[in-house]
């Protein structure tokens, strides 16, 4: 009789994961790269000082095939901020952040794009020497990388000098404003899954908007309630393993250059925002399964109508893109056919059952 498909594939994610000792070390090393970090950001007075706090979150631990995150892994940087800052809701529906003014004491609206650059400005300052940190079983080299579109997203790499393999740490991460709920009620149209009416939130996020929407305008946000930052220990790594599985299926499959480590894990946070937390109490099965449609034909069809329908302005489609997907596709069709075998009971079991 075949073994269950669900059961093979949590063995298999299991078997993935770097052993207990490599894995504290990783943790240790993340504090001290972060705590660099954080130090010279303190260090050059910087408007982001004391606002990565969760930068740890976001760290991958990459070694050929094998990756690991930290339990509360994240997609996000949320920065608190420590000035003073205000929430307007626009009529258009967007959130914008205003600080007062020197000049005229009144409230002007801070420019996502400013901060984005900002942020760009200090990470260059600190990282573009590659400069090296000694942790306490490994040294790394950091280096700084970004992109500007589709959006704003950054990249640290520590990079280990004293291993054989290309062994490194990865903060990928996009920038995410926290608002607590106690200071900013959540607006009306940022929305929670129906799952989770009464769920105990503390904040709510601003995200800066991506450039390739049509009502992006360089300060406007949107509104996004982050389910995942309720998400309990057991239920995270069930996704850790639905990652690690995607990892190596994106690998094995030659489809990371269109996904990427980022993507896979942004994908575990949107389908927690999108459908609550009962998602990440399903089979890892289905949860690969969910995961894995995010990039297949699918996402080309969503691409397709959002173009068509102009919500998408001056977009282009990766080339790599369509063949990513048909790969994509052939892997969840194999994994349906695999799943339905594993629930099949043969019929002479069925008989002798009797």
């Amino acid at each position: 009789m075949v073994e269950n498909f669900g059961k093979a594939l949590c063995l298999v994610a299991t078997q993935l994961r770097i052993p207990l000792k490599d894995h504290k070390i990783f943790l240790k090393d993340v504090d001290m790269v972060s705590n660099f970090i954080n130090k010279a950001l303190i260090q050059q007075n910087s408007i982001f000082a004391h606002s990565f706090t969760n930068l740890p979150e976001t760290a991958t631990f990459m070694g050929n095939t094998y990756i690991d995150v930290p339990a509360k892994f994240n997609c996000y940087l949320i920065l608190d901020f420590k000035y003073a800052h205000q929430v307007e809701f626009g009529e258009d529906g967007y959130v914008y952040l205003s600080a007062d003014c020197q000049s005229t004491h009144a409230g002007c609206r801070i420019p996502s794009t400013y901060l984005q650059q900002v942020l760009r400005d200090d990470l260059n300052n600190i990282l573009g020497s590659q400069p090296l940190v000694k942790c306490q079983e490994h040294t790394y080299k950091l280096c700084f990388h970004t992109t500007v579109y589709p959006i704003s997203a950054h990249t640290i790499v520590a990079t280990q000098m004293d291993s054989e393999t290309n062994v490194r740490i990865v903060f990928d991460f996009l920038l995410a404003f926290k608002i607590p709920l106690l200071k900013v009620p959540r607006p009306k149209n940022v929305p929670v899954p129906e799952s989770m009416p009464s769920q105990a939130l503390e904040y709510w996020l601003a995200l800066p908007v991506n450039h390739f929407d049509v009502h992006f305008n360089g300060q406007n946000h949107l509104g996004r309630m982050h389910i995942w930052q309720v998400a309990n220990l057991e239920q995270r790594q069930r996704w850790r393993l639905a990652l690690r599985l995607s990892y190596m299926l994106s690998t094995i499959n030659d489809t990371l250059s269109t996904v990427g480590i980022h993507g896979l894990k942004h994908t575990c946070v949107n389908l927690c925002e999108r459908y609550g937390l009962k998602k990440a109490d399903k089979p890892i099965n289905f949860k690969l399964i969910d995961m894995m449609s995010t990039y297949s034909s699918l996402k080309l069809t969503e691409l397709s109508t959002a173009l068509n329908s102009g919500s998408l302005v001056n977009f282009q489609i990766d080339p790599q893109l369509s063949t990513d997907c048909l790969k994509t596709d052939v892997m969840i069709s194999k994994m349906h056919d695999e799943w339905k075998t594993s629930n099949c009971v043969p019929s002479k079991a069925k008989k002798h059952s009797k």
